[in-house]
């Protein structure tokens, strides 16, 4: 079974500092054997909190960038005291949950989460 991974914006920092546990798994990707997931929220809050963190998520090769849709704006809109930078992280969770398909948000701070019902795991 591949892992399906999605990477928000403190995890998008950490693979551009190097951190070998998101270098292992978009290695993993590379290979086929598991899959990462970037939404482009986590790009634009990577970028604003480490310059250049966000512009290496965009360029990478084997992950797949998804875009913030309406759906993602339908199931966040409940989530008035959650900042922004979760917001597409957690609706791609949901989203998922709802089409039954396996997958993992990643965050160095699951707190951020708190309000969403999603329970990011923490590589550390």
């Amino acid at each position: 079974m591949n892992l399906t991974a999605v990477l928000d914006h403190t995890a998008l920092a950490a693979l551009y500092r190097a951190d070998p546990f998101f270098t292992g798994l978009y290695i993993e990707a590379s290979r086929g054997t598991g899959r990462v997931i970037i939404p482009s929220l986590s790009v634009l809050a990577a970028e604003r909190q480490v310059p250049g963190a966000g512009r290496h998520a965009a360029s990478l090769r084997f992950a797949q960038n998804v875009p913030f849709t309406a759906a993602h704006a339908v199931d966040a809109m409940d989530w008035t005291n959650v900042d922004w930078p979760v917001m597409h992280p957690a609706a791609i969770a949901w989203q998922a949950v709802k089409a039954g398909e396996p997958l993992t948000v990643l965050s160095l701070e699951p707190e951020l989460y708190a309000g969403t019902g999603i329970t990011p795991l923490t590589p550390t």
